[in-house]
């Protein structure tokens, strides 16, 4: 009240003189704050620090990085042969095939990244679902007034209220407007209302199916979100289980290359003994050392790609007791156990059909675009809604006493209206109707066609598994025959009807035939796992169940049923 009649002493003195006065202050101020420059900005210290690296490209020197003295050629060639053909020189770990996938399940980044999706879709979802949320509203004003011949007036003005939003399509307002003015010629007047009024439109917009469309295609994006979530799990442990293979594959080769080597140190040995004994010309020893020499060669290549593809599995398994750089050597315990099968395409055609979250995820789609479909032709009907409105309002002196006579006192009002909208042609919402449906009919060829692709895919995996079968059973017969041309072609050597050239050669097939056995027996293990993984399923005896777990996404456990 204090404030009040200050504000009335200001008005009634002058405040037009006083704002005249004010204009050569008010004026600078104006200029002043217009020509001021910008604020200069605090930059980032790590951002800063990056900024200075995008100008300048640096140079290294491999021999700056050694942290050993250089070594010569022929000593690197005898540690580095002594280093690889011996087993024992680096920690030997063993690792299952159990062991690999439980690693992933539980540390692989790629996965955790992917775990966060079905997370953030959730959150969307939920957003959605809060769209009917009721919302409470208030506002206050003051104003003031002065009339030509010096009456100035004041107001208060208050309204307090909530909307809500309905799944019919229409809203509905409960407010509670009050407030009061003073005037120097009227004294005082308070006034106080409740409103409620409520808005339903009856054709576009209307029902609760067409305004909670947006919060079903949510829901239907977020299935899809976790069928991408699975379908990237799938993919992760499948290319966990073929890169433990890949390197099965590799340290069979270096064991391999290991016995190619003491073979030729073998036949090195056996040339000096037929020198000694004078039943061979020193030219035997020369090609005995040739052989061993090539396969020192043979030897680090091997060596290469085991440490290659063991970085590769230790990057996926991601375990914290394997780090990348780790001094260790793994080596795959689970060995290759191949049968034939006499398997039913069409029934794992089936199975793919039903599994695969591809086509889970076509689904979902045509079941977003028939929704979308639903609602753009109820964006062809005119709007057309109706409204109903009710004030009960009562004044007294001041805003207490009309607060307080709502119960006795009371002037009620009550209005009813329609409105109507109706575009002439309606050419927008009908060109949007078509364009949804041309939208379903693009995804659903695109669906037949990935149900076609998956059946080839079936087949494909089906052919492949026999034909790796095919191969295993060839690989074991030259391996058969390579071993007994070896050991004829050494007694003959011993004979001397044979050169250590002839003897090196057949030890080439023989390692050869070795290889392809080996190939033969990991590429059946992987044609199982595409396999596998063209019906949207995994190899292995337990299933992968997915569960929320709040910010992580989903986590897997594994179950044996």
């Amino acid at each position: 009240m204090r404030l009040k009649k200050r504000l009335k002493h200001w008005v009634k003195s002058g405040s037009r003189r006083r704002l005249i006065c004010f204009w050569p202050i008010i004026v600078p101020v104006f200029v002043v704050v217009a020509g001021c420059p910008s604020p200069t900005l605090k930059e980032d210290p790590k951002i800063k620090a990056l900024a200075q690296k995008l100008n300048t490209i640096e140079t290294v020197q491999p021999a700056d990085l050694s942290e050993s003295p250089p070594v010569s050629v022929e000593q690197a060639t005898k540690e580095t042969t002594d280093r690889i053909t011996d087993p024992n020189a680096i920690p030997v770990m063993k690792l299952t095939l159990e062991q690999v996938r439980a690693a992933t399940l539980e540390h692989n980044l790629d996965l955790k990244v992917d775990l966060i999706d079905p997370a953030i879709a959730q959150r969307t979802l939920d957003a959605e679902r809060a769209k009917f949320e009721a919302a409470f509203y208030g506002s206050a004003t003051y104003n003031t007034s002065e009339t030509e011949d010096g009456v100035s007036s004041t107001s208060n003005n208050f309204e307090v209220g909530v909307e809500a939003p309905l799944y019919t399509g229409g809203t509905i307002t409960v407010g509670m407007p009050f407030g009061e003015s003073d005037s120097d010629d009227s004294g005082g007047v308070a006034d106080a209302a409740i409103s409620v009024s409520y808005i339903q439109s009856l054709l576009r917009g209307s029902g609760t199916r067409i305004n909670t469309h947006s919060i079903r295609i949510t829901d239907y994006q977020k299935r899809s979100v976790d069928a991408w979530t699975k379908q990237s799990a799938i993919s992760l442990l499948a290319a966990a289980d073929i890169a433990y293979w890949d390197l099965y594959v590799v340290c069979r080769e270096l064991d391999v290359a290991r016995e190619q080597y003491k073979l030729a140190q073998d036949q090195l040995e056996h040339a000096h003994k037929k020198v000694a004994a004078g039943a061979a010309a020193r030219t035997e020893i020369v090609l005995a050392e040739a052989g061993l020499t090539g396969r020192i060669d043979a030897l680090i290549n091997a060596e290469t790609r085991v440490e290659n593809s063991q970085l590769n599995l230790l990057r996926i398994m991601n375990r914290p007791d394997m780090s990348l750089d780790a001094n260790i050597r793994l080596d795959p315990n689970t060995e290759p156990n191949p049968v034939g099968l006499d398997i039913d395409e069409e029934k794992l055609v089936e199975i793919a059909l039903k599994n695969r979250m591809d086509t889970i995820r076509l689904e979902l789609q045509l079941a977003i675009d028939e929704l979308n479909v639903e609602v753009a032709r109820n964006a062809t009907l005119p709007d057309l809604s109706v409204s109903y409105r009710y004030t009960g309002q009562t004044g007294a002196d001041d805003t207490g006493h009309a607060l307080g006579d709502f119960g006795e006192n009371l002037s009620d009002e009550h209005s009813i209206g329609v409105f109507a909208n109706i575009p002439l042609g309606n050419r927008a919402a009908k060109a949007r109707l078509e364009r949804a449906r041309l939208q379903q009919l693009q995804n659903q060829a695109n669906y037949d066609s990935q149900r076609q692709f998956i059946r080839q895919e079936v087949y494909r995996t089906v052919r492949d598994l026999n034909n790796s079968w095919l191969r295993i059973l060839a690989a074991e017969k030259n391996v058969e025959s390579a071993f007994r041309r070896y050991k004829v072609e050494q007694s003959q050597f011993q004979l001397g009807y044979r050169t250590s050239t002839d003897v090196l050669i057949s030890a080439t097939d023989l390692a050869n035939a070795q290889l392809n056995r080996i190939s033969a027996f990991a590429g059946y293990e992987r044609s199982q796992i595409r396999l596998a993984q063209a019906t949207g399923t995994l190899l292995g005896h337990s299933r992968i169940i997915l569960e929320p777990t709040g910010l992580q996404g989903v986590s897997y456990r594994a179950e044996v049923p």
